[in-house]
This record gives structure tokens, C-alpha cells and sequence, in this order.
């Protein structure tokens, strides 16, 4: 009978070394931050139900049915992304690099809508 070779892993704990990560981009220097995010009304009911990160908790809630709410992950591509697909919808407050990034994609976006009509490519009929 042979004998086995099977080691069991003993290295990193993947669920854990993620776990304050949104995605998978980390290295091992970064480490989670406090991410405040302001959902207006409409969007509350789902962030509450499809939490964006294990973390989350509510902070506050406002008067016209907004809420604000804290989620500490890892800042990184993933991140932004999620963020970026509630649009106007939501606000980042905190921390201030996010932010700033976030603020910078958006008006990256807007401006491809202020080019003028002349250069979208139209079709001979």
C-alpha cells in the first residue's frame, strides 16, 4: 500500500485575511477603515436587506428616510466600484481619500456626457 502524500495547508487563513475586504484586491499592508456611506431613501430598504459588507451597521437615520451607514473594508478598486454603481444615490463621507477618489470618477464620468454631438459616430442611413 502506498503512502500518502497530502499535507494539509497550514498557511495563510484565506476567510479571515479577507474578511475586511470588499473583492479580493489587498495586500498585505492594508488594512480595514471606517467607510461612512449616506444612502437616500429609496436606496435604504435595500442596503439594509443586501448589506455591502459584513461590517455594516446603521449610524443614523434622517428625517426624509435617508440613512447613514459605516462598513470598515479595505479601500481598493472593488470598493469604488460598488459605491459607484448606486450613482447619485448614495454620498462617502468618511474617509476623506475615498471621497476624493470617488468624487474624481464621478466627474471624470460626467465630463464624457458634456462632449458635444459631433463626435458620437453616426450611422449612414
Amino acid at each position: 500500500m502506498a503512502k500518502s502524500s497530502f499535507k494539509a495547508y497550514e498557511g495563510v487563513d484565506f476567510e479571515r485575511y479577507f474578511s475586511d475586504t470588499i473583492g479580493v484586491t489587498k495586500s498585505q499592508k492594508d488594512r480595514g477603515q471606517a467607510v461612512l456611506l449616506k444612502f437616500d431613501a429609496k436606496n435604504v430598504p435595500y442596503v439594509e436587506t443586501k448589506p455591502l459588507h459584513e461590517s455594516q451597521e446603521t449610524v443614523q437615520r434622517y428625517p426624509d428616510g435617508s440613512a447613514l451607514f459605516r462598513i470598515d473594508v479595505v479601500l481598493n478598486l472593488e470598493l469604488e466600484r460598488e459605491i459607484l454603481g448606486f450613482g447619485e444615490c448614495v454620498e462617502v463621507l468618511a474617509p476623506k481619500q475615498l471621497k476624493n477618489n470617488i468624487k474624481k470618477r464621478l466627474f471624470r464620468a460626467y465630463k464624457h456626457y458634456q462632449k458635444k454631438e459631433s463626435n458620437v459616430v453616426k450611422k449612414n442611413s
